[in-house]
């Protein structure tokens, strides 16, 4: 199942952008003495987008691989949970100005996590990225915080986009299962940031899982253990 998961995304989710970031140098090459300032930045911001795209794309099938590998250090260690929140959306913030999404936290600048610092990164970057690749031109995300009964934290980011049926909901985190489509803006997603997710989640003795309404928007939480000072 794991070999399948790689190959269909080398072959079908890396050609793809790779194709248009393709064509776009080719209608550079041969037409950039025709074209004017506006044209030229329009193709410029496209094989942008793919550059990024198949640079996200490389960068979760190479901490996948690593995984596997048992070549990933696991170094749990103090985390300012709002502080690292909001380093990890800042990166994001373009995408999601593009869109007009705006990004709301709403985290006590008091909690702190238990947790490495990699891996949470890669967990944030992945949830929020899909929140706003699966949310529309004006909508919202929302990341929250709040402490459980048995003193781990729950961390929660909710959207008000597309959402997802119950039977595209019941194969998520399943390497078995295609879960890929594309975002509102056409997008390109393949489903291996939820199992990367998945798997960090774990390694910090946690868990994930989402609810989802078609039309409504999408919530997925978290749990990792909370620093004990």
């Amino acid at each position: 199942a794991e070999k399948d998961k790689f190959f269909s995304i080398i072959a079908h989710d890396l050609r793809s952008p790779l194709s248009a970031f393709v064509a776009a140098t080719q209608i550079l090459t041969e037409e950039i003495q025709t074209m004017n300032t506006q044209e030229i930045k329009n193709i410029v911001l496209n094989m942008k987008s793919s550059a990024t795209n198949i640079y996200t794309l490389l960068e979760n099938l190479l901490e996948w691989s690593r995984l596997r590998r048992g070549g990933l250090d696991f170094v749990p260690e103090k985390l300012n949970l709002n502080e690292k929140i909001n380093d990890c959306i800042d990166v994001l913030s373009e995408s999601a100005r593009k869109k007009e999404i705006q990004i709301i936290v709403s985290i006590s600048s008091e909690l702190e996590i238990y947790a490495d610092n990699h891996m949470f990164d890669t967990i944030i970057r992945n949830l929020v990225s899909n929140a706003i690749k699966f949310t529309g031109t004006g909508g919202k995300v929302i990341v929250e915080a709040r402490v459980r009964e048995d003193q781990s934290i729950e961390i929660k980011i909710s959207d008000t986009g597309i959402g997802m049926s119950h039977e595209l909901k019941s194969k998520l985190f399943k390497i078995s299962e295609r879960t890929n489509r594309p975002g509102t803006n056409g997008e390109p997603s393949t489903g291996l940031g939820l199992l990367l997710c998945k798997e960090f989640i774990e390694k910090h003795n946690g868990k994930i899982w989402a609810e989802s309404e078609p039309g409504i928007g999408s919530t997925f939480y978290f749990t990792l253990v909370r620093f004990k000072k």
